[in-house]
């Protein structure tokens, strides 16, 4: 009994001095525009092969970007999350589709956003889907894809 009431000193005394929750992160309506509108860019990118375009929405180069088995196998390397170059190569030096979001969601902190959504590629060959999630950073008010993985089926 005294155990018990011991915990329940410390459970309410101790939540008391403990920050509290968020109890939802969204942005403001801005940012939601500015994160929808780099979104569509993306598709855009993509489906019209305009590498330039794309590459205005990275934070650099060198994010982590992968399909997740690659990711995977690759852990133990030092750059296994860091495959830009091969998606690049396969987006924008291989067959044309066109791209598509549904389901998207965005959770945002400040000048940290979490991007989650499914997408829909069409191209001659039928279609194939998958879900990615995205980390961004604003930077000099910009939004910027800080880093992507996602799956294909």
């Amino acid at each position: 009994m005294r155990v018990f009431a011991f915990l329940l000193i410390v459970m309410t005394f101790g939540l008391a001095d403990a920050a509290p929750a968020a109890t939802g992160l969204q942005g403001t309506e801005a940012d939601r525009k500015a994160i929808q509108a780099l979104l569509d860019n993306y598709t855009k990118a993509v489906s019209t092969k305009n590498q330039a375009l794309f590459e205005t929405l990275l934070l650099n180069k060198h994010v982590p970007f992968s399909h997740v088995r690659s990711a995977v196998k690759r852990a133990a390397e030092e750059d296994g999350t860091q495959n830009y170059e091969q998606f690049r190569k396969g987006v924008f030096e291989g067959p044309p589709f066109t791209q598509r979001f549904e389901d998207v969601h965005i959770t945002q902190d400040g000048v940290l956003a979490d991007v989650t959504l499914k997408f829909f590629n069409t191209s001659a060959d039928g279609t194939s889907w998958g879900w990615k999630t995205m980390q961004l950073l604003e930077v000099d008010g910009h939004w910027k894809i800080a880093s992507e993985f996602f799956t294909t089926h």
